[in-house]
Parts: C-alpha cells; sequence; structure tokens
C-alpha cells in the first residue's frame, strides 16, 4: 500500500490553510488554547470565503474529515464537519461526527467533541500534524508538559498513572467513608483546598497556554514585520550615518587627489608630457651653458696669459740666470709662443647660438625641473590616479547604498510598529514569567497538600488495619509503581535505541551523536557525542533540529506501536540537500501508514518527486484561480 499523499502549491497557494483547516476541523478553540470565544468567533468569521467576484458575500463555512479508526478489531468510518455561521452579530458553530454513514448516539451531542480528542488526542496531534519549524521549537522544549504527556501516551504509561490516579482517588473516598469525626473536619478542608488549588492550576496552565499562543502570533508578526523593513532597506537605514561620513571623507579624499594634480599640471605635468621637447631643451640649455662656461673660462685664461706675458717681457725676467741679451731674448720668445699656445683655448670652443640665455643658477634650476619631470613625475602621476579611480568607485557604491536608504518619513513609522510590537511581546514574556511563578507556588502548595493529605490518610488508614479492601488498593497502588518504574524503563530504554538508530540513519553526520538518555520522570532529552559529552540543542542548526524531531517521532511511533499518520507541511525548507535526500529515501516512505505531506515544487521538486512516485497514492495541486479568486485543488502534482 503506497502510503504517501502529495499536495503542491506555490506560497500563498493555500497549503498551511489547509493544513491548518484539519486540526480546526478536529479541536475547534482547543487547537488555541486557552482563547476567549469573543477572539476565537473573530477567527472563524475571518475564515469564512470573502468573494471579490460577487456582491453577496458568504456568511457560512464549513470543513470536513472522513477517516477510518480501528477499535477493537473493527473498522468504522468517521465524518467530522464543524459549521459555522453569522447570525447577526454572533457566530454559531455546530459539530457533527458520524459514524458508518450513522450520527453517533452511543455518546451525548455534548460530548462529541472529547470523543474526537479521545480518538485523535490533541497532543498527539500536536506531534503528528507539524510544520518543520514548529516541531523544532516543541520537540527541543524539554519544559513542555504536552511534550510530556505526548510522550506518556505514546508509550502507553498514561494508563498506568490514570489507574493509579483512580485508585488514589477510590482510597480516599473509602477512608473519607471511614473517616472518624477527630479527622473529617480536617480531611475536608484539605481536600477543598485541594480541589481549589487544582482548579488554580488547571487555570494558570490554560491562561499560559493562551499566552503562549499570542506569544508565538506575535513573535511571527515581529518576525514578518522584521523581514518588510529588511525589504525597504533597513540595513542601509541603520547604516545612513556611517555611509554619509565615509562619503564625506572619501570626497574630501579625492578633492585633495585633484588639488595635488592640479599643482601637477600646473608645475611639471606638461614638462613630463612633452617630454621629448623637454630632452631638446635640456641639451640646449646644456650647451648654452657649456659655451658660457668655456667662453667665461677663456676669458680668465686670457687674462692669466697677459699677465705672464707681461711678467716675462719683463727686464728682470730670467735676468740673474747669466744669459746673454741674445740668448735671452730668444728664451722670452719661445715662453712667450709656449703661453699663448697653452692658453688659447677661445679658438677651440665651438660657437653656440643662443636661445635662452638663462644665468648659471636659471640653467641649474631649469636642468633640475626637467630631470624630475622626466623621472619622478610619472610615478606621482600614477600613483594619484590609481588612487583616484579606487576612491572613485568607492564613492560610486557609497552612493548608490545612500540611494537605497529609505526616506525618514516612510521607514520611521515602521520602526515605531515594530517598537510597539517589542513592547507588547516583552509584556507578554513577563506575564508568561509571572504565570511561571504563580504555576510554581501552586505546585509547592500542591506537594505540601498531599503531603498533609497522605499524613492524614495514614492515620485514618492506622484506624483500618482490619479492612481488606483498604489491604487490597494499597497493595495495587505499591504494585502499579513498580511496574510503571519498570515499564518506563523498559520503554525509555528501547526509545533511546530506536532514536539513535534513526536519527544516525537520517542525519549526514552518522557520528555526531553516539547515544541520548531520557529522563524516566521529566522526559527531558540529553544528547551524547562519542567522547560522551553533553551536546545542546542550542548548538544543532535549524536542519539539525528537524532531523532530531523527526527521528524522535519515528521512534515515538515505532515504540508506541500505534499507526500514527503524519500531516506534514514544508518539511524540506530547512534542511540542505543531504538531509533532504535522506528524508526522501528514508522517511517518507517508511515513517508511517499514511504520509500528507505539503510542499512547494521547490521543495518536492522533479527529482524528488520522481524518487517519491513509487510510495504516492496520489498527488494534488492546490492552486490559487486568479479567475475565482480562491483556491482550486486538482490531481496530479505540478507537472503531471
Amino acid at each position: 500500500m503506497r502510503p504517501i499523499v502529495l499536495f503542491g502549491g506555490l506560497n500563498g497557494a493555500g497549503k498551511t490553510t489547509v493544513f491548518d483547516a484539519i486540526k480546526l476541523c478536529l479541536y475547534g478553540s482547543d487547537v488555541f488554547g486557552s482563547i476567549s470565544v469573543a477572539k476565537y468567533h473573530e477567527y472563524l468569521r475571518q475564515k469564512i470565503h470573502n468573494s471579490k467576484v460577487t456582491v453577496l458575500q458568504p456568511t457560512q463555512a464549513a470543513i470536513s474529515i472522513e477517516f477510518d479508526y480501528t477499535h477493537l478489531g473493527a473498522v468504522c468510518t468517521y465524518r467530522v464537519e464543524r459549521f459555522w455561521e453569522v447570525v447577526g452579530q454572533r457566530i454559531v458553530e455546530v459539530l457533527s461526527v458520524t459514524r458508518n454513514g450513522k450520527q453517533l448516539d452511543d455518546v451525548e451531542r455534548g460530548a462529541w467533541q472529547d470523543f474526537i480528542k479521545e480518538i485523535i488526542p490533541l497532543g498527539l496531534s500536536q506531534l503528528f500534524f507539524f510544520d518543520g519549524e514548529k516541531i523544532q521549537k516543541m520537540m527541543s522544549d524539554d519544559s513542555s508538559d504536552e511534550l510530556r504527556k505526548s510522550i506518556l501516551s505514546l508509550l502507553g504509561l498514561d494508563l498506568v498513572e490514570r489507574l493509579r490516579a483512580d485508585l488514589k482517588i477510590y482510597r480516599s473516598k473509602f477512608l473519607q467513608e471511614a473517616n472518624s469525626s477527630a479527622y473529617a473536619q480536617e480531611m475536608s478542608e484539605l481536600e477543598e483546598l485541594k480541589a481549589l488549588n487544582t482548579d488554580d492550576i488547571h487555570r494558570i496552565n490554560n491562561e499560559k497556554a493562551g499566552l503562549q499562543c499570542s506569544i508565538d502570533q506575535l513573535a511571527g508578526r515581529i518576525a514578518t514585520y522584521r523581514d518588510k523593513i529588511a525589504a525597504q532597506g533597513e540595513g542601509y537605514y541603520r547604516n545612513r550615518v556611517n555611509l554619509e561620513e565615509k562619503k564625506r571623507a572619501i570626497e574630501n579624499e579625492i578633492e585633495d587627489i585633484k588639488d595635488k594634480l592640479r599643482e601637477l599640471a600646473a608645475g611639471l605635468l606638461p614638462v613630463a608630457v612633452a617630454a621629448t621637447y623637454a630632452l631638446k631643451v635640456k641639451r640646449q640649455v646644456e650647451s648654452e651653458n657649456k659655451y658660457k662656461a668655456a667662453i667665461l673660462l677663456a676669458d680668465n685664461l686670457d687674462d692669466k696669459c697677459r699677465e705672464i706675458l707681461t711678467r716675462i717681457d719683463s727686464e728682470d725676467f730670467l735676468a740673474r740666470i747669466g744669459v746673454n741679451a741674445s740668448n735671452l731674448k730668444k728664451i722670452k720668445k719661445r715662453l712667450k709662443d709656449e703661453t699663448a699656445s697653452l692658453f688659447a683655448i677661445r679658438e677651440n670652443c665651438e660657437p653656440t647660438n643662443e636661445v635662452f640665455g638663462f644665468s648659471q643658477k636659471q640653467t641649474i634650476e631649469i636642468l633640475q625641473a626637467i630631470d624630475s619631470a622626466h623621472t619622478t613625475i610619472p610615478d606621482e602621476i600614477t600613483t594619484l590616479t590609481a588612487r583616484y579611480e579606487v576612491r572613485y568607485r568607492e564613492l560610486q557604491d557609497t552612493v548608490s547604498f545612500l540611494n537605497k536608504v529609505p526616506d525618514e518619513e516612510f521607514i520611521q513609522p515602521m520602526y515605531e510598529t515594530l517598537n510597539s510590537l517589542n513592547v507588547e511581546f516583552g509584556g507578554l514574556t513577563e506575564k508568561r514569567a509571572n504565570l511561571d511563578d504563580q504555576l510554581a507556588e501552586l505546585t509547592n502548595k500542591r506537594s505540601e497538600l498531599d503531603r498533609r493529605i497522605g499524613q492524614l490518610e495514614r492515620k485514618i488508614a492506622s484506624l483500618c488495619e482490619s479492612d481488606e479492601r483498604l489491604q487490597t488498593v494499597l497493595k495495587v497502588e505499591n504494585v502499579l509503581v513498580e511496574y510503571h518504574r519498570q515499564l518506563a524503563k523498559h520503554k525509555i530504554y528501547a526509545l533511546q535505541e530506536e532514536f539513535t538508530t534513526i536519527f544516525k540513519m537520517l542525519h549526514r553526520k552518522e557520528d555526531m551523536i553516539a547515544k541520548v538518555k531520557v529522563d524516566p520522570q521529566s522526559f527531558a532529552v540529553t544528547l551524547y557525542d562519542r567522547r560522551n559529552s553533553i551536546i545542546s540543542k542550542g548548538s544543532l542548526s535549524s536542519g539539525e533540529l528537524e532531523i532530531y524531531a523527526m527521528s524522535m517521532l519515528w521512534a515515538l511511533a515505532k515504540i508506541s506501536g500505534q499507526k500514527l499518520p503524519f500531516i506534514v507541511d514544508t518539511p524540506l525548507a530547512r534542511l540542505d540537500s543531504k538531509h533532504r535526500d535522506n528524508l526522501v529515501d528514508l522517511f517518507f516512505p517508511y515513517a508511517s501508514h499514511q504520509m500528507i505531506i505539503f510542499s512547494t515544487n521547490t521543495e518536492v521538486d522533479q527529482r524528488y518527486f520522481d524518487q517519491l512516485e513509487p510510495n504516492i497514492a496520489k498527488a494534488y495541486n492546490i492552486e490559487y484561480s486568479e479567475e475565482h479568486k480562491s483556491t482550486v485543488v486538482k490531481e496530479g502534482y505540478f507537472w503531471n
């Protein structure tokens, strides 16, 4: 028998609406915990179809579910229908239950809702009718009383606890009937206080459940509003001041780069650009400078030459060496010729056409400027233009981000609304904390009352030691305590082993969890790695938490031996490809005799559909009809 019924639909098509409708049909207002009649009726009013194509609007709606249920070996077909209608300002709700086509006649109409909850307990439905995100939260919250009750029911331990409670009631009534006048008044007062305490605990739990529902809804609204603000550019808005400061800093740096470029343009940049002409100028200036230096040297040498020649021509020159006049004249002439020849450099100076006529100082400055323009200016230009390009791109990106910043007048009201929601959320969580404190105080008071009643019962029992019925009840109670302990031990051991096996099979890291321990009293689950260190559930990723939750549910279903249908909404959205493969191959086809899946075409896509097809009994496509402004259900998945 193929176990899977697959519903496909795009976001907004109505998958979650169908999913929620199943629970609403079965449980009515109990789905929401403690909720006022006015709020529940307003919820029902909003669920009546609001047609956009007809003038007369519907005033009524109904949901019906048909299922087979086996009891004492007989298979019966039940049909549950919940109908509601707007009558004036009121909502009239009617629940109808039939078995094999006939209205229930062995259960009073007023007890039909309780009858449904006995067939499909609300606690179990919260475990097995789930979406991926909610089951993560529920299964990771070990303090959930609803989770504890559901596990007790699945493991069959609730029957033992119920029997113990019934025996305790019987014993209390017996002792009250046998009560002596000495204890009658005290016992009556204690039982009355206990009854009031029980009512208070029940009231607080209901109020807490309703409050938790409001907290979850408000948390959803806050998350949706945050996404809405984020889509409007919240990140840019929050970073607006930094972006504006960055823009100013970049603009100042760009202006500084431009100033330096202007300075170069007004200075040596043209010389660097006209390098060929600059080198020609350099050669001309150097040539002129060299010619001037040579002429200056020649002038100096001419003066020295005349000075030497004058000295040679003097009468006392070489007069003391005793040379005759004729020879002395020859010597002087030869010296004068040699001297004139040695100092005659002017004739060797190649004439240069003077163009600039710079002074020596000007020449040095010009030559240094040309050398600088030829060597350092190109590097400076390259560095400055590179910096300019980088900063200009940064400026463009920053301006682009600033353009995405929403207007103050537009986003500020959204922030005010979000702050208001957060304040409301804080108030609700504070109220929940107060309820927890009250519940703890009432629980302590209940324990004290039980202790005092127990003491009083023992006193009375001592007066009835000879009564055989009382002694039998006490013996049975002791046997049940031990039986409950042993049964819990056995069931929990089996649950631990089954969970570990399934988790290792579904999780891509087979050695992530080496073992698991379940507390037999609170049913709190502790995970251990291969080094026997505790793994915090808070350290698990969203996908790992979902695998953990599904593994625990499958293990519970196996250990309980009950045939429980799974109804799963968006099961693959938070999982990676490996975990998706494991669920598709190992979980969906085998976890239950009936697996109803609500999915988008990006979760169960063509590949996963082909893998699941051998196990699919029916496939439906949920589409939103623009023509009729309503949801239409067609047989077949997206592409078949």
